[in-house]
């Protein structure tokens, strides 16, 4: 380990970064404990992913940055690895795997997250952010201190978020709103003492002026902000693992592969194929097939399809419609695993598609459900159900769960799409 001196590396939080010996940021992480954390690459050699190995054996030097909070640490490190693109950071090479968060150039300006796919580099873009989930916590967070739009129109009497105060409503104060917006800019820029500062000003002014109940909801402002900037009591799943997404992905479907290997006939996943329905109870049924090929969501191979044999709310009996069409295709390619939105009724409606198939590679294809209720994995293998609760923290688990609600969303935005060519009369 070249220039590096694991005992200098300060028991804090705050962000690592590792260069190469040609001076080069090649990965950019975050912790709540330096030291522990950067320690673990070189002493857990065996818990270590292929991809990792190659990382750890070109960290020439490490520097630390030092922060007082997780969010600060979120932040920090976005702003890295958007100005550098260290090499393994980007290992995340399916485009959407990265989300910003954008803020619009409205009247009243909406924030919410995008995939950098879809960013629109006209608006005010923060990130990016490795992590979708520590981006729907920040933005939570967020919202419960400064209100703000989420969707481009709001109805005319008060929604749930503003009954939760988390949303302006339809009528807000045009300067308050702008206030809050250059507040949540600030924080998401890294500047937290303007923001602390600005709100104290306006806090004691509003007291001056006897207008009290506008300084009480400044002052939960202000001790909201300084509740997350003084420790770590939020994000606290942003720091579970030190291998690289190629390599944690590797070790979920090894894990998958070990768990439905004694039920059904697989040795191998490298193509999974995951199907849902969307519909809105009395039409605009759809259906939907996302594609997981060689390690990430291959868009290329989604396919929707608009239900044709039920004009009746009917899950089960969609699910078949949509796997059986989907099986007279077999030049799509044979998916290694298919799995399907549901439980038991659903699980059976896809095997009962796969034995009508006209193809005879369709016939024996592994069938699993994932029942969200308590995401329990559902399997026929002969004529009894297997029922198959893993771990919360399970990796396979978690990329079953990913692999289904890129289904739903896939889905529910198809059927979307149909409800607004309708409206618009197209």
């Amino acid at each position: 380990m070249a220039n590096i001196d694991l005992k200098k590396i300060p028991a804090s939080p705050g962000i690592y970064i590792y260069r190469n010996i040609l001076g080069e940021i090649i990965y950019v992480g975050k912790a709540i404990n330096l030291k522990k954390r950067v320690t673990q690459y070189f002493q857990r050699d065996d818990a270590l992913g292929p991809k990792t190995k190659t990382l750890v054996a070109q960290i020439n030097t490490i520097e630390t940055k030092v922060v007082g909070s997780e969010i600060e640490a979120l932040i920090l490190e976005a702003s890295f690895i958007k100005k550098y693109h260290p090499k393994y950071n980007s290992l995340l090479k399916d485009d959407r795997s990265y989300q910003y968060i954008c803020i619009t150039k409205e009247k009243h300006p909406r924030v919410f997250s995008v995939f950098q796919s879809r960013a629109d580099a006209s608006q005010n873009l923060y990130g990016p952010f490795p992590s979708g989930l520590a981006v729907r916590s920040l933005l939570k967070i967020l919202r419960h201190i400064f209100p703000y739009y989420g969707l481009k129109q709001h109805q005319k009497t008060k929604c749930l978020y503003c009954h939760l105060n988390m949303c302006p409503g339809p009528l807000p104060d045009p300067v308050a709103y702008r206030q809050n917006i250059r507040k949540i800019k600030s924080i998401l820029s890294g500047r937290f003492t303007t923001v602390q500062r600005q709100l104290k000003k306006e806090m004691l002014l509003a007291s001056s002026l006897h207008n009290f109940e506008q300084a009480l909801i400044i002052r939960n402002q202000l001790d909201s902000i300084n509740y997350i900037v003084s420790g770590w009591h939020n994000l606290n799943n942003l720091f579970d693992q030190i291998n690289l997404p190629e390599d944690r992905q590797s070790s979920a479907v090894s894990e998958l592969v070990t768990t439905l290997k004694p039920y059904l006939n697989i040795t191998k996943i490298d193509r999974v194929e995951c199907f849902d329905i969307s519909q809105l109870g009395i039409k605009y049924f759809v259906g939907s097939m996302t594609v997981w090929q060689n390690g990430k969501q291959d868009h290329s191979q989604y396919r929707k399809f608009k239900i044709n044999t039920k004009v009746t709310p009917d899950d089960q009996y969609m699910i078949k419609e949509v796997v059986y069409r989907r099986l007279q295709h077999p030049e799509w390619g044979t998916p290694d695993l298919i799995v399907v939105d549901g439980g038991k009724p659903q699980v059976a409606a896809a095997l009962s598609a796969a034995i009508l198939s006209e193809h005879s590679e369709s016939k024996d294809l592994p069938i699993i459900g994932l029942a969200k209720k308590q995401e329990t994995i559902v399997i026929k293998p002969d004529k009894q159900f297997i029922e198959i609760n893993l771990p919360k923290n399970s990796t396979a688990l978690n990329l079953l769960q990913s692999l289904r609600d890129e289904a739903h969303r896939f889905a529910n935005r198809y059927r979307k799409s149909l409800m607004l060519k309708s409206i618009n009369g197209n």
